[in-house]
């Protein structure tokens, strides 16, 4: 059930996108163990006035590239599997060859499972 929200500067190609998107669901198949068909993704691109952030946080240099990553699901899930989500989302979208490593900030927000529904007003996961 991740949600996924890619938020990017105004620019990128179409392909470029489509490669983002794709690294991201891999990752959350991969470590989270849902299924390929369980995607649900936005990408939101903004106009640079509108996509604020600092030029260097934490030893990381960020380029006008970065990516704000937003990923929310059912809450539950190990603090060890979330930090090998992160590490394994920044392996998958750096090998694209479109993002450096330091370009990928991701926030990860955990929800109930009543606080979830897949569409007929049910709360599918709270059955």
């Amino acid at each position: 059930m991740p949600l996924v929200k890619i938020n990017l500067r105004k620019g990128r190609e179409a392909e470029v996108k489509v490669a983002i998107a794709d690294a991201v669901q891999a990752a959350l198949v991969n470590v989270l163990g849902i299924p390929d068909a369980d995607r649900y993704a936005v990408i939101n691109e903004l106009d640079g006035e509108h996509f604020i952030h600092t030029p260097a946080y934490l030893d990381l240099k960020y380029s006008e590239d970065l990516l704000m990553i937003e990923i929310t699901f059912i809450e539950g899930r190990p603090d060890e599997t979330k930090k090998e989500l992160l590490k394994d989302l920044n392996r998958r979208l750096t090998a694209t060859g479109h993002v450096r490593e330091d370009d990928v900030f991701v926030m990860i927000y955990e929800v109930g499972k009543a606080n979830v529904s897949f569409g007929k007003g049910l709360a599918q996961r709270a059955l």
